[in-house]
């Protein structure tokens, strides 16, 4: 694997992070980048609590990722992962490739997500 000494950790707008992990994704053209994933806490968007949604993130590879809407905070955040780890996989199927952090891998989906 090439080293990403050096390379930059990308910012994030996510606020109020309750889960964060950082991997390395090297890019089909054999960039590697420091990629930051994030799920921010479930808010609710109404005084009954029937609607409900949290912000994700994978800076450094998926730019304006979408609010996760749900009926409750735990639809919100059960979605909010399965996002993360539908947008890994079409990167994966486009040819990339996941590392641990510390260049260990290359990993699938099942280790990132056990």
């Amino acid at each position: 694997m090439n080293s990403t000494d050096g390379a930059q950790v990308p910012d994030s707008k996510v606020d109020n992070v309750i889960g964060e992990r950082f991997i390395i994704c090297r890019m089909k053209t054999g960039e590697m980048r420091i990629v930051r994933l994030q799920i921010g806490l479930p808010l609710p968007l109404n005084e009954e609590g029937t609607s409900w949604e949290c912000e994700v993130a994978l800076a450094g590879l998926y730019p304006g990722m979408p609010k996760v809407p749900g009926v409750d905070s735990m639809q919100c955040l059960n979605l909010a992962i399965g996002l993360i780890r539908q947008a890994l996989e079409k990167f994966m199927e486009n040819g990339g490739q996941i590392y641990w952090r510390d260049g260990s891998g290359p990993i699938g989906l099942m280790d990132l997500f056990s």
